[in-house]
């Protein structure tokens, strides 16, 4: 007799617009929960000054109803706030947390998104999707360009590379000067960019949602060098701040089978009472 075996097909590629409106969903658990976490930040930098300073981190809603982050010193409570500024950090990312946002229903038209490609990060499936700002570019609402890698069964965010709109475009300035620096004559001047870029991970998982757990901030300065055939591009660092979040306190969380639910619904997801 003989057998064969039958091998299950692979899933088919999400399409954009499939991953836009999971994602969609996604931002509204994260704004659902925004209230319900508390954690501990770490934040260390080196570059011209180096040191590091621990606060406790939490999210509140401010007197206008915005959501934003919250540093004090006593964990899980609204003690006086703290300004990482005052500490003598140079430069740090005010809200790792909403990063999601970009993806809210009512924000996705104020972005032009590219399906990049499908890729593994660590043991996950994940789609890269592009995200550029459209014009007008409004701070705090559609001001950065970047990828974000989702998670492919999920759609939950598994880490965003992100950049200010002229970072980006003084990226992609360095990477076209540096392909024709080979071209070019070696008495001309070296070009220098400065470009600062942000990658944030979600590696805390809890009932299947994600939660930032580092936030790596560098500034780098890359010199392209005229008549160059290797090595055109040199590059040093500038500055780095790491920002860790551990030691996560969760006062009310979904379960994982509403997380499930929620994304995997159609519609609109409503905000749990």
């Amino acid at each position: 007799m003989v057998t064969c075996t039958v091998l299950a097909a692979p899933p088919p590629p999400r399409t954009l617009d499939a991953t836009l409106a999971r994602l969609a969903r996604v931002a509204e658990l994260y704004r659902d929960n925004a209230l319900g976490f508390a954690c501990e930040e770490a934040i260390a930098y080196s570059g011209q000054d180096s040191g590091h300073v621990r606060f406790a981190y939490l999210f509140i809603r401010d007197e206008h109803g915005k959501l934003r982050d919250y540093r004090t010193w006593k964990s899980g409570t609204k003690g006086e706030e703290v300004d990482p500024r005052d500490y003598h950090v140079p430069r740090f990312l005010e809200s790792a947390y909403l990063w999601a946002f970009i993806f809210r229903a009512d924000r996705q038209p104020l972005y032009r998104f590219e399906l990049l490609s499908e890729e593994t990060l660590g043991d996950r499936k994940v789609v890269v999707i592009r995200f550029l700002p459209r014009a007008p570019i409004r701070k705090g609402v559609n001001d950065w360009a970047g990828d974000a890698r989702i998670d492919r069964e999920t759609s939950q965010i598994l880490e965003v590379e992100a950049y200010t709109p002229e970072d980006w475009n003084r990226a992609l300035l360095r990477d076209v000067d540096a392909a024709l620096a080979p071209s070019r004559d070696r008495h001309e001047d070296s070009k220098t960019y400065d470009i600062e870029r942000i990658v944030t991970k979600f590696g805390f998982d809890k009932n299947g949602m994600r939660f930032p757990s580092c936030v790596e901030i560098t500034k780098a300065r890359s010199t392209v060098v005229p008549g160059a055939s290797h090595d055109a591009l040199k590059t040093s660092i500038v500055r780095r701040v790491t920002q860790d979040y551990t030691k996560f306190e969760f006062f009310s969380v979904r379960s994982s089978d509403e997380i499930t639910r929620f994304v995997d619904a159609e519609g609109t997801l409503r905000a749990a009472p």
